[in-house]
């Protein structure tokens, strides 16, 4: 349970899951503090920003000496799937040990938890794992935080803990996706593939960082060494994305039959041998095409499920986009004017 009397200290809060969390937060009157290298994305957030970077060991020392958090919440991390190699994911693996190794120091931590990722697990067979540590990796990615989760479990912190892997997040701040599918779905570029469903987890981060605080004040028999997959009930996913289309075009999305986007992957993966950015390639086909859901019902029975209308979150985010994030996109930023 958050008192008055604690601190909290969030890795990485800059981001797109931190920005929303600091917002909820705010509205709880909460005492926290943003250990980040990048500035607040949220320009009224700067205030809680303290510059500092989780690969220096001396600045986390710094940090950790001047706030004395009760609680920390470690996002900072690389999150993107670009690489193959294990070293550009050196901020998740050895950043992760020197946070971890920070918070031994101190007995006055009494909660750390751990952002991880869905991509620790994927088994077409297996869906997920029957245990916490079961792990079969996807992407280079999901190798380096599956060596987070593995220190994290050896590391015989005194403290509680909690691993929380999110799943497929989308929401208000996200930097991405307005650039990229949304942008791609406004112009009418979009097109899905096939007509059978393709079951996924996602998370609206309003409910992800909710699930995160209902995590922080539960007992010790629910938080303690304890995984988590966060995110809403697995559905196809053609309703969130045409649910998107929606509201960005007022129009379904067409669908088109799948041998299109497998010659289309084809003919990317050779265009993008010559250094030129193609939008589809076999990996990206797969990643349409291919079912990934995570056991969030064991979450969502547990802590809640908060908003799962996909219709109020979509026009929250898009009603966003218009407005106080449009100054973030070109694109968008001239679509509201």
């Amino acid at each position: 349970m958050v008192t008055k009397d604690d601190f909290i200290l969030i890795t990485g809060a800059s981001g797109f899951i931190g920005t929303n969390l600091i917002e909820l937060f705010e509205s709880k009157g909460y005492r926290f503090v943003n250990y980040d290298k990048a500035p607040a994305t949220k320009k009224s957030q700067q205030q809680y920003w303290h510059e500092g970077n989780i690969m220096s060991k001396k600045q986390l020392a710094d940090a950790f000496d001047k706030y004395k958090p009760t609680i920390v919440i470690h996002l900072a991390a690389r999150t993107d799937t670009l690489s193959d190699k294990l070293e550009d994911y050196i901020e998740n693996t050895e950043g992760t040990e020197n946070v971890v190794n920070e918070i031994k120091k101190h007995d006055y931590v009494k909660h750390a938890l751990f952002a991880s990722t869905q991509y620790v697990y994927k088994d077409k067979t297996v869906p997920f794992g029957m245990k916490d540590d079961d792990y079969a990796p996807h992407t280079v990615y999901g190798i380096s935080k599956k060596m987070d989760e593995e220190y994290i479990r050896k590391s015989g912190m005194k403290c509680k803990w909690t691993i929380f892997r999110p799943c497929n997040v989308w929401g208000p701040w996200h930097m991405r996706y307005p650039n990229e599918l949304w942008k791609m779905i406004a112009k009418g570029l979009y097109v899905h593939p096939g007509r059978k469903p393709v079951i996924r987890t996602y998370s609206y981060v309003g409910n992800l960082v909710k699930q995160l605080d209902a995590i922080i004040n539960a007992p010790d028999e629910l938080s303690n060494r304890k995984t988590y997959y966060l995110g809403d009930m697995p559905i196809d996913s053609y309703v969130w994305l045409n649910t998107l289309s929606k509201e960005i075009t007022g129009k379904s999305l067409k669908r088109m039959p799948k041998c299109f986007f497998y010659i289309g992957a084809l003919i990317g993966n050779i265009i993008r041998l010559f250094g030129i950015n193609f939008p589809l390639y076999s990996m990206r086909y797969r990643n349409m095409i291919e079912d990934f859901y995570a056991p969030s019902n064991v979450t969502i029975s547990t802590f809640g499920a908060f908003e799962q209308s996909y219709e109020k979150n979509v026009k929250e985010t898009i009603d966003w986009l218009r407005s106080e994030g449009a100054q973030y996109f070109e694109y968008w930023k001239n679509k509201s004017i």
